[in-house]
């Protein structure tokens, strides 16, 4: 989602179907949304509780 100017806005997560698919709008196979709703679900409730996301110091 981004705001009026283009920009993210800081704080607003989607995961799942509801976020843009890594798969570029193709379904392959059943489940094919969990491994990706796993991972960026983790990494947004790193975000939300103020811990350091991955690769950062």
């Amino acid at each position: 989602m981004l705001d009026g100017a283009g920009q993210a806005i800081p704080g607003l997560f989607a995961v799942g179907n509801d976020m843009h698919s890594i798969m570029g709008g193709h379904y392959p196979s059943g489940g094919i949304t969990l491994g990706p709703g796993m991972t960026f679900g983790y990494l947004a409730g790193l975000a939300l509780c103020g811990s350091p996301q991955p690769g950062q110091a």
